[in-house]
């Protein structure tokens, strides 16, 4: 149930609701004495019942803090509601989202989308050296701030955490899978995921579509797992051959061929940085980012499963394999980008759910 204007959560008054995702939704509040202003992220009620997820919230307030760096939004509370749904009191960003801004300006200029890159490795390294991969890095979870530092990132609640436990059985994996390297497919992430996603979030940003637009969850599931990867030039002359030669080593299908975290990517990004800013700017007459990838928050699948989806009256499957996939009616929760959720479940054919 959604609160109320003025229901007090903890010391603070809740004010307007800020955003809506699968799991939850997120309220400006303000505390009524000081007048300190914050976000609170309530976790739905049916999620809150599943202890896994509850945990899972728990645990994004405790990797944050491990992490400890300006360029990820900040938790500094938690706690539970009276009817047993937890929360997190956070920092309140100025700003919008790098996928709000993609979709109301269009592809950025070179310049301005290294900075923006930057922005993101640069929290993302200090997660690798304590041993997080965040596992769903994409543009809604990049936030433009009004101030500085520009870029925050967000929502670490399913980073996997070195040494920590796994709330997630070993055979799944979670993520969005418009930004999913092949061994975060298969259930396998590793640091050098981050960088896929990221080399994907690189070729939104640029070229104004996704590096893989496929509708369909089979074949764009099949893209990142197979498919090579165009070069950035391909889309947008104006790109320089090292920002595309970076964005393709990224986008590399084996892990230990991209960069080894994002510290790594971040170094061969500042030299590509340099290149850049000794060039004049410009920004080609793209269209609008409007066919941004499917909006599916979480995904669980099989070790190197591919989803199959009915499409233009056929069934594509893969053997061995059977799909189940719901998409959310009008009246449901929509995902973090706006449009429906998609659950998307793949098991072994004849095995038990």
């Amino acid at each position: 149930m959604p609160l109320e204007p003025g229901t007090p959560v903890g010391e603070y008054e809740v004010g307007p609701l800020l955003g809506a995702g699968g799991m939850g939704e997120v309220y400006e509040a303000v505390h009524p004495i000081i007048g300190k202003r914050v976000a609170i992220k309530v976790m739905r009620a049916p999620a809150a019942e599943a202890l896994t997820e509850a945990r899972r919230l728990l645990e994004e307030a405790r990797t944050v803090n491990a992490i400890r760096h300006r360029g990820i939004v900040d938790i500094f509370g938690a706690n539970v509601l009276p009817d047993g749904r937890p929360y997190l009191v956070m920092e309140l960003l100025e700003g919008t989202s790098l996928h709000q801004q993609l979709v109301t300006h269009g592809p950025t200029s070179i310049l301005d989308g290294v900075e923006l890159l930057r922005g993101v490795l640069e929290p993302l390294a200090a997660a690798h050296r304590v041993g997080v991969v965040h596992r769903d890095l994409k543009p809604t979870n990049v936030f433009v701030t009004t101030s500085t530092p520009r870029v925050k990132l967000l929502d670490f609640g399913i980073a996997h955490r070195a040494g920590r436990e796994r709330l997630t059985s070993p055979e799944f994996t979670l993520g969005s899978i418009g930004f999913m390297g092949p061994e975060q497919l298969s259930g396998k992430p590793v640091p050098q995921s981050d960088l896929y996603a990221i080399g994907c979030v690189a070729w939104l940003m640029f070229a104004g579509r996704p590096v893989f637009a496929s509708k369909s969850i089979a074949s764009l599931t099949r893209d990142h797992l197979f498919a090579e990867p165009p070069s950035l030039k391909t889309a947008r002359r104006d790109v320089p051959d090292g920002l595309a030669t970076w964005v393709s080593r990224l986008l590399e299908k084996h892990p230990s061929n991209r960069p080894a975290d994002a510290a790594v990517a971040l170094a061969q990004l500042d030299d590509v940085h340099l290149d850049v800013e000794s060039r004049t700017p410009t920004l080609l007459d793209l269209p609008p980012v409007a066919d941004l990838p499917p909006a599916i928050d979480e995904v669980s699948t099989r070790p190197h499963a591919l989803a199959t989806q009915q499409a233009r009256g056929s069934v594509t499957t893969v053997p061995g394999l059977s799909t189940q996939a719901r998409r959310t009616q009008p009246h449901e929760t929509l995902g973090d980008d706006g449009e429906a959720e998609l659950t998307v479940s793949t098991t072994p054919r004849g095995g038990k759910r």
